[in-house]
């Protein structure tokens, strides 16, 4: 996604007749880029002011009305606009150029959320001119564009919400309390809420989330050092390590071919008297088969505790991820569909006992301050990440909705017999949409190539990590031959429908 702020002598050539009338291209180039969700358009708050007293000069010249009427006419007008595009405020840190200073405020603006500056400003256009472009050079500009397309554009994905982070920024600063404070307690509340759960607990990272739900049950009497979990053998390294890091003993377990998640069917097998979890990794955005899995955690007396680092949001059946097991932990970490901007976690749980549990041992193993129930660390999250994943939260369910649209259109576009497209058989947010081939590195140079950068989820399988060497001899083959052959294709929700388009049509030419 693209930002652009509408300098002053744009928004006048919009708002008033004769001027749309002499410059038209000024309103071609609005109409199009409102209506393309590729665009995000601003005006600085700077320019308010200016802009209604440009405004009541233009109208008391072309209107014969009374200066109240045309100040209500204004008002209105402005209304109006900013149904259209919103407002970028101008920055305290802001260069004042004195010769300038209308000017000059509009350009920090600009800079500050990485905008462009439309304008027919001839001023502005020379001293500025590698971020403002005039309305006439627009669209032949747009013809050489950068024609790369990133796997992940982090940077639009975020600067899309940047009015609502200031917000959120200046109330956590000016609050004064920067740990465990109103915002971390407001996201607890409101996440728990989403997944469904009585119970959110924010952490500092989805490993710690993880290490955590395990810690406190050794706590609470329910595992001891030497304990088996069961996990997948296709799954990233954090949910081992979790398992490891708790002198408990991870069991691999293979994958299911077509949904490359844990087979259900290959877990009773694994079973012994140690056992006393299963840890299901819902892996790409698409949940585990739970029913079967907590089927079998019943009958055995087993824990589950979901790995939903890469599932926020996804159901199975009637209810969502983080609410299908014993316990749940996610990651914030700032690719996932619900990213922060930095490092952040969190465990959802309908037990009371393991939450409470979990914030103590969270916060130096303290349930009242300088009072110490448990050996501890420092794993929470801070009240600036809190605050910006509340902001991006009441948005998640759009981003899954955009990522649905674009998955939907590689699944029905995509015409390849030499690519394995994915196959759901519960529910996916499409964290990830993974395609496999055994041509895999050929197929991403190519698409390197075409300007298309993709990701291998994940190129070396845990059993094959020099972290756990002592695995290095054994073989887990449906494990191996995924992670040989799966492609991440990008997918976002500020991923445009031209991008995908172009994608599908390179893929389909590959051979």
């Amino acid at each position: 996604m693209k930002n652009i702020i509408l300098d002053n002598t744009i928004i006048i050539d919009l708002l008033s007749k004769e001027r749309s009338l002499q410059y038209p291209s000024s309103k071609d180039v609005y109409e199009y880029i409102t209506s393309d969700n590729l665009y995000q358009v601003y005006i600085s708050s700077s320019s308010l002011d200016n802009i209604e007293f440009v405004l009541f000069s233009e109208l008391k010249k072309s209107l014969s009305i009374t200066n109240k009427e045309i100040n209500t006419l204004i008002k209105l007008t402005i209304q109006e606009l900013l149904k259209s595009v919103k407002l970028a405020k101008t920055p305290s840190y802001m260069e004042i150029d004195f010769d300038d200073i209308e000017g000059s405020q509009i350009i920090a603006s600009a800079k500050a959320i990485d905008a462009m500056v439309l304008t027919r400003d001839e001023r502005m256009l020379r001293k500025y001119s590698n971020i403002a472009i005039h309305p006439d050079e627009f669209f032949t500009s747009l013809k050489k564009e950068d024609s790369q397309i990133p796997f992940l554009d982090l940077k639009s994905l975020n600067t899309q919400y940047c009015s609502e982070y200031e917000k959120a920024f200046d109330t956590v600063v000016n609050s004064g309390w920067y740990i465990q404070g109103n915002e971390c307690k407001a996201f607890e509340r409101e996440f728990a809420q989403y997944c469904g759960t009585k119970y959110a607990i924010g952490v500092a990272n989805g490993l710690d989330a993880l290490i955590l739900i395990l810690r406190a049950y050794k706590e609470m009497g329910i595992m001891s050092n030497g304990d088996e979990v069961i996990v997948p053998s296709n799954t990233y390294i954090a949910s081992i390590l979790a398992i490891s890091q708790n002198n408990l003993v991870p069991v691999l377990v293979e994958p299911d071919m077509v949904t490359y998640l844990i087979d259900p069917n290959k877990i009773e097998e694994k079973i012994t008297s140690k056992t006393k979890a299963i840890m299901p990794v819902h892996l790409y955005g698409q949940t585990c088969e739970m029913e079967s899995i907590n089927a079998i955690a019943k009958q055995y007396n087993l824990k589950v505790i979901e790995d939903s680092a890469q599932s926020h949001g996804a159901y199975y059946k009637d209810k969502r991820s983080g609410n299908l097991g014993d316990a749940s932990g996610f990651s914030f970490y700032p690719g996932k569909n619900l990213g922060a901007i930095g490092d952040g976690g969190a465990v959802t749980t309908n037990d009371e006992e393991l939450a409470n549990t979990i914030r103590a041992l969270s916060n130096y193993g303290s349930h009242k301050k300088y009072e110490n129930l448990y050996k501890g660390v420092n794993s929470r999250l801070d009240e600036m990440q809190a605050a910006l994943l509340r902001v991006k939260l009441r948005y998640l369910d759009d981003e899954i909705s955009k990522r649905k649209e674009i998955a939907n259109y590689y699944l029905e576009n995509i015409k390849n017999d030499r690519l394995i497209l994915p196959t759901i058989t519960t529910n996916s947010v499409w964290h990830l949409f993974v395609i496999r081939t055994p041509k895999r590195d050929q197929l991403q140079k190519y698409l390197l190539d075409n300007g298309i950068q993709t990701l291998i989820h994940y190129p070396i399988p845990p059993h094959k990590q020099a972290a756990y060497k002592e695995w290095n001899n054994k073989s887990f083959p449906i494990t191996e031959q995924i992670h040989n052959e799966v492609l991440s294709l990008p997918i976002s929700g500020v991923q445009s429908l031209e991008d995908t388009k172009r994608i599908v049509e390179v893929l389909n030419d590959f051979n």
